[in-house]
């Protein structure tokens, strides 16, 4: 049975809060769970914070399950067109 989960940033995402997001966000994950990440909250985001969302990514459909990117922030979004990769990580807009 799939199970889908919640979990909404606040603040930065950045390299100076890496080593606190990035755990907090692999621990929810679970076999064939779909994670939703709520990014309204997010009012900075570098290349470790894109790595930290890449990485849930990864590990969800590692585990059968899949990674959901909502409401991203300006800063999320303006990150994300920076870096070309606001199709790779594809933020939905009022997901919830």
């Amino acid at each position: 049975m799939s199970q889908t989960r919640a979990v909404d940033l606040d603040g930065e995402l950045t390299i100076q809060t890496a080593a606190e997001q990035c755990p907090r966000l692999l621990a929810v994950l679970d076999k064939n769970t779909t994670v939703r990440v709520g990014l309204t909250g997010v009012t900075e985001m570098d290349t470790a914070g894109l790595q930290i969302l890449l990485a849930v990514r990864r590990e969800a459909e590692r585990l059968g399950g899949a990674a959901e990117f909502l409401d991203a922030s300006e800063p999320v979004r303006e990150a994300l067109a920076i870096l070309h990769l606001d199709a790779a990580l594809r933020p939905i807009a009022g997901g919830r």
